[in-house]
């Protein structure tokens, strides 16, 4: 079924508006619009070309703007671009060409998102783990980037600029350690550490018993 152009406007970034009688309307680069003046007749092929237009530029256009504001994983861009209606081979195109060009690197958003969340948050290895999986970043690469964020030692230094940033005091009541301890919990933390730590501040308190008591 054919139908014809009905309105025809520029928009910024050498673009234009193009609306059809039936009701549809895409937004597509002014050279492949400049001929589709209004009265134009199009073929169903037609309209689904420009359909296929309008999908690549608004899906591209979106990525790049989300890609401006931080680094983004595959998942996230892939899921943004299905919620657009994209369809599938076009969404995969997308991705495809910002992958070739570098703008989406699974690697290098999770070094990203995991050294901020480090600095940021002070968050250990297992809750950052946890809070990977929402991205869908392969294990094998969230596994390598944590390596590298956590080398020996780093766990426990970590542990310990959260307790002298949460205790007021130089000497903890057994309360205080035990909301530390939880706290490092919640952080992600390698209970080993948690348990060194806690154990570490009873000590100062001159009591090496248990917490779990």
């Amino acid at each position: 079924m054919s139908e014809s152009v009905v309105q025809w406007k520029p928009r910024p970034r050498n673009r234009v508006f193009i609306k059809l009688s039936g009701g549809r309307f895409f937004t597509i680069p002014e050279a492949e619009g400049e001929a589709l003046k209004p009265g134009t007749k199009l073929s169903e092929e037609a309209i689904e070309r420009l359909s296929r237009i309008d999908q690549y530029f608004r899906g591209r256009d979106k990525s790049m703007r989300l890609l401006a504001i931080r680094s983004r994983s595959r998942y996230e861009i892939e899921s943004t671009l299905d919620g657009m209606g994209i369809a599938p081979e076009i969404r995969n195109g997308i991705l495809g060409e910002l992958q070739e060009s570098g703008l989406i690197d699974d690697v290098r958003f999770t070094r990203e998102y995991v050294s901020s969340r480090i600095e940021l948050k002070q968050l250990g290895p297992h809750r950052l783990r946890f809070d990977l999986k929402k991205f869908r970043v392969s294990a094998a690469i969230a596994h390598q980037v944590l390596n590298d964020a956590f080398p020996p030692g780093r766990q426990e230094e970590l542990a310990w600029a959260i307790v002298r940033k949460k205790l007021r005091t130089a000497k903890a009541q057994e309360k205080d350690i035990r909301r530390i301890r939880d706290l490092l919990r919640r952080k992600g933390l390698d209970y080993e550490i948690i348990n060194h730590v806690a154990y570490e501040l009873l000590k100062k308190q001159g009591r090496e018993q248990s917490l779990d008591q």
